[in-house]
């Protein structure tokens, strides 16, 4: 007789064969934004007889970020996420529009479904007028940049340790015009051993809406390529002037962040 069952786990490092397998199911890197709730979620390996063939990945606010089941049960998929949200008291889910299993399952299941975020993962190359017009000079942050970063980052970062740290790993880069910072530029793996980096970057105010923020963008993106890295963005539906700045810069938005609920 078959029995469904679910296995609570401390890390993400307990199930790392089945996520691999989920991550390199996808046909595009995971988003940052989602991972940063993944890291903080609640892990559970699904189990069948005892014998582990999925897992999902869920917060404190009843909603669920990843969901996986190996291939020779994805049958039963539809079947065991309507019981994973009864059991759990799962109210929605963040789907990545390129997740197409699991934003498949979410489809038969939701009662109301919105956009959230656009995902950029293609670009293509475009001319940047700043860098052909002025003399930047880029240099790595250092700690004698924290305060000034911290006072005009503007929730970028929640705490003056994460820019430590962002720092410290040599993941900023500092703009600047004849010794005047510009802008800073950030660009983080997301996943250890995996090739993706997200790309974010903030202007001064006083240069705003002059073309650097493309610029930072662009000088990020090829500056992954040249360590062979990925450089991938994301922004808030609602933030339209990020959404231009990175069509600008040469990113193609083919794919959205929805949150359904169930």
């Amino acid at each position: 007789m078959e029995y469904i069952s679910y296995q609570k786990k401390k890390k993400l490092s307990e199930i790392k064969n089945l996520r691999n397998q989920y991550l390199d199911g996808l046909i595009e890197p995971q988003e940052m934004f989602l991972e940063l709730f993944c890291r903080k979620a609640t892990i559970y390996e699904i189990m069948r007889n005892g014998v582990p063939i999925g897992y999902f990945l869920a917060g404190k606010d009843s909603t669920l970020y990843e969901y996986h089941l190996n291939d020779t049960f994805i049958h039963r998929t539809d079947e065991v996420l309507h019981q994973i949200l009864s059991e759990f008291s799962i109210q929605k889910a963040l789907c990545k529009s390129f997740d197409h299993h699991f934003m498949s399952c979410c489809l038969g299941l939701q009662k109301k479904a919105r956009v959230l975020g656009i995902l950029f993962r293609e670009y293509r190359e475009t001319s940047d007028p700043v860098i052909n017009n002025h003399q930047l000079q880029i240099r790595f942050a250092e700690e004698k940049d924290l305060d000034h970063m911290f006072r005009i980052n503007e929730e970028v970062f929640e705490t003056k340790e994460e820019i430590i740290g962002v720092i410290h790993n040599k993941n900023m880069l500092i703009f600047e015009s004849k010794e005047e910072s510009i802008g800073f530029g950030v660009f983080q793996r997301i996943i250890e051993g995996r090739v993706a980096f997200d790309l974010g970057m903030l202007v001064e105010k006083k240069f705003r809406n002059q073309g650097y923020g493309q610029t930072i963008i662009r000088y990020l993106r090829n500056y992954c390529a040249e360590n062979g890295w990925r450089g991938i963005c994301g922004c808030a539906v609602e933030n339209t002037a990020s959404r231009k700045c990175l069509e600008r810069a040469g990113y193609i938005g083919k794919y959205r962040m929805l949150e359904f609920t169930f």
